[in-house]
């Protein structure tokens, strides 16, 4: 079973969705810290352009489960 991710964690795996290509400067509150241990776990993955993220499968699953628990989207 997967970590439980963060707020920030959720906030990205939100805005990045299926399509959303998206890196740490387009966040005020979230850095390459929080990048890199997401890339670790495999939630999400590099893009085609430097510096940016794409989310993968088992990102969108912790997305879902997390949201449907009610932690994210209330």
């Amino acid at each position: 079973m997967p970590q439980r991710p963060s707020n920030r964690e959720l906030k990205v795996l939100g805005n990045l969705g299926a399509d959303g290509v998206l890196g740490p400067e387009d966040f005020k509150d979230i850095g390459d810290r929080v990048f890199g241990l997401m890339l670790r776990k495999g939630w999400i993955q590099p893009a085609d352009a430097p510096g940016k993220y794409r989310i993968t499968e088992t990102g969108i699953d912790i997305h879902d489960e997390q949201a449907w628990f009610g932690r994210s989207k209330r």
